[in-house]
């Protein structure tokens, strides 16, 4: 297993293929009434073999919590090939993800949404759960998103309540 971090513009025509498989595998046509942003600005890969079996995608956004700005790295695409699912994959691109987005980006936090049922894995990886409301852009204007919002500290430490606005896409 070799894990790998690129940046988007990086990625291999072969990569991008890979990402989008295990992408659709993981989330299927997945019907959803919102527009998403369509990539990401770093990719943490998993490689078995020089195959791509998981990959976790991150977009570098500043945002605004209770009015202030929050450089975020916006955690999306979490995804693993059926066959190479539950053997901690996801866990260490995760793992990766949040050293770079500490270490590299210096981001002030980690940001997700995600199902009620994947908040005790992203716990058991540090994750956060934080009130919202989350605020998206959308092509009507902004909207209230209904998922799950978990934080990962990165920078800062403390997370501070109030209205989280995305300024933009959710990814």
């Amino acid at each position: 297993m070799e894990i790998v971090v690129k940046a988007e513009a990086e990625l291999s025509e072969m990569e991008h293929q890979q990402i989008d498989a295990i992408c659709r595998q993981a989330f299927g046509d997945n019907a959803t009434p919102y527009i998403w942003v369509s990539r990401s600005d770093w990719h943490v890969l998993v490689n078995v073999d020089g195959l791509c079996v998981s990959q976790v995608g991150i977009v570098e956004r500043v945002a605004r919590v209770a009015g202030q700005p929050v450089k975020l790295g916006g955690v999306g695409g979490v995804a693993t090939s059926p066959q190479w699912q539950r053997r901690g994959l996801a866990g260490a691109a995760l793992g990766r993800a949040a050293e770079l987005m500490r270490d590299q980006l210096a981001v002030d936090f980690g940001l997700l949404v995600c199902g009620h049922d994947r908040v005790p894995m992203y716990s058991r990886l540090g994750w956060q759960t934080v009130p919202g409301p989350l605020v998206i852009d959308q092509p009507q204007g902004k909207v209230t998103f209904a998922d799950v919002t978990m934080v990962l500290p990165c920078v800062e430490m403390v997370w501070r309540p109030g209205i989280i606005d995305l300024c933009g896409l959710p990814w």
